[in-house]
């Protein structure tokens, strides 16, 4: 009799439990899809924003592993515990707020970061800015004659070194951060989905390249500004000295 007393009370417990862990557990909310023609990724996270993942068909997230995805419903399903879950992407959509409490924003912001791969393209962003340096600097000794192909190896080299001493990981959160206090929940939202779309990748993959050009096409107008720049602080230099000479020329003999 005490062996099936004990037996039972074990079993409720054990169900009381395994209750009050299913209802603390968040749910899972689909964010969003990154369909790249012959792989998908998607974007999950707790609905209470503190955690999120990217994932694959196979990949787990909070102990759900992912089985399959309809594109035509836009429905995932998930496996955990024995038990089937979907997840509808509009169902997300449709619960996110306006503005959202700052844990969600942070967690849509983080995605952001995943999705825009933020390391690698600071890293072609510089590259880029770097090259288009060099050929400013080469323009504006070939003004003066002579392009010093050594000096601008050095200025690229210490460049170079100069930001490889910078940790990103640090800056990444603090983008996150960011754009957690800046934009609403839906804003952030509308801009994880376009950057999981090929036109949204496409962007920021050409980012680096875009931004090339553009250094490209104004550097002859920053060249001209600057050269301007340095005639009037010229001006300015030879009129304060004579102004000074003329003032003591005029000052009485102590």
């Amino acid at each position: 009799m005490k062996t099936l007393f004990r037996t039972t009370l074990a079993l409720l417990l054990s169900l009381n439990l395994a209750s009050a862990q299913s209802e603390d557990a968040p749910s899972l909310l689909l964010r969003g899809v990154l369909d790249l023609g012959t792989s998908q990724s998607f974007s999950l996270s707790t609905d209470d924003g503190v955690a999120s993942k990217w994932v694959k068909i196979g990949q787990t997230f909070k102990e759900h592993k992912v089985v399959a995805f309809d594109s035509t419903t836009q429905v995932l399903t998930l496996e955990h515990n024995g038990e089937t879950v979907t997840l509808s992407l509009a169902a997300a959509q449709e619960g996110s707020g306006e503005a959202g409490d700052m844990a969600s924003r942070l967690a849509e912001a983080k995605n952001i970061m995943e999705l825009m791969n933020f390391e690698d393209m600071m890293d072609k962003t510089i590259q880029a800015q770097m090259k288009a340096m060099s050929d400013m600097m080469r323009k504006q000794m070939s003004a003066g004659g002579q392009v010093d192909e050594e000096l601008v190896a050095f200025q690229s080299k210490a460049m170079a070194e100069m930001f490889d001493e910078i940790d990103w990981e640090p800056i990444k959160e603090g983008m996150s951060q960011a754009y957690a206090e800046v934009f609403t929940q839906d804003e952030l939202g509308s801009i994880s989905n376009f950057y999981a779309t090929p036109a949204g990748q496409a962007t920021l993959v050409k980012q680096p390249e875009l931004q090339e050009k553009t250094m490209k096409l104004m550097m002859p107008a920053l060249m001209g500004a600057a050269q301007s720049m340095q005639k009037k602080m010229m001006t300015f230099r030879r009129e304060r000295a004579a102004a000074k000479k003329a003032e003591a020329a005029t000052e009485p003999a102590k």
